[in-house]
């Protein structure tokens, strides 16, 4: 491994400085971003304003595909291997929500500050680091600004990426709460979306008629009694609740999102089965229960979500690199395999993948209280820095740290 080559280089120096100084720009850039609505599916405004900037900053084949990924390539001396660098543009907040930042105390608070818009800050800091120092890397790096990681966008985007044939070598995504942070694992989970419907009624006079919120009861309740492995960690939750018209109605219909994980392929589907097969008891049990011959209640399993688990080892070459990195900025790595993040796509298809850490301090994430610390937050762009070098290598200064490869692209994400 290259880190004392690499900070022994006057332009990585420069570069270096560059990040540290830029960290109010830094700053500047996530508050303008954060206040462009991107709730997952519909991200397409802040995309476009990744686009702009990533124009203005130079970057080659700017372009944005069809589900509103955007991409922006430096060119490497040697074009090999080829290495993606991402943060998402989605978050978890409806469009309507306010995204006015405010500061107090040198903090600064908006919905959606951290996850992930300073990760795409983040990326531009990095760009104009490298551009300021006239560094050139050995491998073409690719630059991604990613539509769909949180909820229900379903990683749509790293799927849309990965479902088509590649030459990348390594993915990494700054979308991790801790500058420490380093996510190798991928959890998985399977999504779905349970309509209960029926004829409904009033209340008094349709006494006796099913009720698609009683049958929904019924399974919800049955769901909180499981069980399930603690290790492989396994977790299940039946989410958000819809339906019902008043309070004297019979409801024609309902719905409710259930969302199930494991470490283990083999645990998710195992309860995926017993969810279904809860599902179609609780209807039966409803329909027993309602007079006899009146309509009946029936559900409809949709998926909605899919992530795949992905494991890889904690000793393997991309882990080694960002645990060099982090050393190399004063940083004690952390080492996590309990999330599901972009990099679960990659990871599941065999491809080098990681999900690290931002800089400066955070919290609240996916609340409207989400607060951003930018005290030193540079540190987090340096490291994330200096892992991209040792990836991609330097030209003249220290090889590519990864090797290249061929993805032929995969059909499993294709609804």
């Amino acid at each position: 491994m290259s880190t004392k080559k690499l900070l022994a280089d006057v332009k990585v120096q420069e570069a270096m400085t560059f990040l540290k100084n830029d960290n109010d720009r830094m700053l500047q850039d996530t508050l303008e971003l954060v206040q462009i609505p991107a709730f997952s599916n519909h991200e397409k405004k802040k995309a476009e304003d990744m686009l702009r900037r990533f124009r203005e900053l130079g970057l080659e084949d700017v372009h944005m595909d069809e589900v509103w990924n955007v991409f922006g390539t430096l060119r490497g001396t040697k074009g090999t291997p080829k290495i993606m660098m991402a943060a998402h543009t989605d978050t978890v907040f409806p469009l309507d929500t306010d995204l006015t930042p405010y500061e107090k105390d040198g903090v600064w608070s908006a919905p959606g500050i951290n996850d992930d818009t300073h990760g795409l800050a983040d990326l531009l800091t990095i760009i104009r680091a490298i551009q300021a120092s006239k560094l050139e890397l050995e491998a073409d790096v690719i630059f991604c600004a990613n539509v769909g990681e949180e909820g229900l966008g379903d990683l749509r985007g790293v799927k849309h990426i990965f479902s088509q044939p590649n030459d990348i070598a390594a993915f990494v995504s700054l979308d991790t709460p801790e500058v420490s942070g380093i996510v190798y694992y991928g959890i998985g989970s399977l999504r779905y979306r349970v309509t209960f419907e029926g004829a409904g009624g009033h209340s008094y006079a349709d006494f006796g008629y099913p009720s698609a919120i009683h049958a929904m009861a019924r399974a919800v309740a049955e769901i909180a009694d499981w069980h399930v492995p603690k290790h492989p960690k396994t977790t299940f939750n039946a989410g958000v609740v819809e339906g019902g018209t008043s309070v004297n109605t019979i409801a024609a219909r309902c719905s409710f999102l259930m969302d199930i994980r494991s470490e283990d392929p083999a645990q998710v589907e195992r309860l995926s089965e017993k969810f279904k097969a809860c599902v179609n008891r609780a209807v039966k049990a409803e329909n027993d229960h309602a007079d006899a011959g009146t309509p009946q209640v029936k559900a409809v399993i949709e998926q909605v979500g899919f992530r795949p688990a992905g494991m890889q080892p904690d000793d393997c070459q991309i882990v080694r690199l960002a645990q060099e990195a982090c050393r190399a900025v004063g940083v004690k790595p952390e080492l996590s395999d309990k999330a599901s993040t972009d990099a679960n796509i990659p990871i599941a298809e065999g491809i080098p993948a990681l999900s690290v850490g931002r800089g400066g301090r955070e919290g609240c994430c996916h609340t409207v209280n989400e607060w951003f610390d930018p005290t030193d937050a540079y540190i987090g762009a340096q490291k994330n820095f200096l892992l991209l070098l040792l990836m991609a290598g330097v030209d003249g200064v220290a090889p590519a740290g990864m090797e290249a490869r061929h993805n032929p692209g995969t059909d499993r994400y294709k609804k």
